[in-house]
């Protein structure tokens, strides 16, 4: 009977996890329509934000105003 009650029991958690990962779908699918435009424009801005970083950093010179050879790091004037 032990082992008949053990069958139901991995049947029964199965279906738990099944419900449990439907209802996780449910509520990520509902999130992703009620924001999707606001986390679109989100992550769209933030791209855009990096790309203006990148270019800038890009443009800067790094070795201006330092001495080539030398161990130091800080700038000569």
């Amino acid at each position: 009977m032990k082992k008949m009650m053990s069958g139901f029991r991995k049947g029964a958690t199965f279906i738990e996890y099944a419900l449990l990962a439907g209802l996780v779908a449910i509520v990520v699918a509902t999130t992703a329509m009620l924001f999707g435009d606001k986390l679109k424009d989100l992550f769209s801005s933030t791209g855009d934000q990096t790309e203006k970083v990148t270019t800038e950093v890009k443009k800067v010179d790094l070795t201006k105003g330092f001495q080539g050879g030398g161990t130091s790091s800080k700038p000569t004037k």
